[in-house]
């Protein structure tokens, strides 16, 4: 009899780094909107990541409004997409002490450089969920 299939985890960034980690990100989505942040890339795979990719996904039209003038082939050239990459990656290193690569994407882009398709993953984080009243 063969051993039971090893259960993937969700990720591998750990407790409590990955607390902190959801609620600066529930920031970040309620500042940009969207489609919100999303964890892509080696902390997903591996214990030994060497840092945590984060994808801020934009409406198309929200992107192009927040970064006019570029293209899906020159965002990461531009100074505005650029400053807002630096700074929000260093603000969530300092609220939670993880080395952070954070990106902001349009949708289409973002799609087709993260697709399930082809085996890779992306997890949200950050999500608000409504409470239930007991009435």
């Amino acid at each position: 009899m063969s051993a039971p299939a090893k259960r993937k985890k969700a990720s591998y960034i750990g407790v409590p780094a990955v607390f902190k980690f959801d609620l600066a990100c529930k920031h970040i989505n309620d500042a940009y909107g969207g489609f919100g942040c999303y964890v892509v890339g080696s902390a997903l795979e591996r214990p030994d990541w060497r840092d945590v990719d984060v994808v801020l996904i934009l409406e198309d039209e929200a992107f192009k409004r927040e970064f006019p003038g570029t293209s899906h082939s020159t965002f990461e050239f531009d100074t505005k997409w650029l400053i807002h990459t630096v700074a929000i990656s260093e603000w969530l290193k300092a609220q939670t002490g993880l080395p952070i690569a954070f990106k902001i994407q349009p949708q289409t882009w973002a799609n087709k450089t993260h697709s399930t398709k082809e085996g890779k993953r992306r997890n949200a984080i950050g999500l608000r969920f409504a409470r239930e009243i007991d009435e």
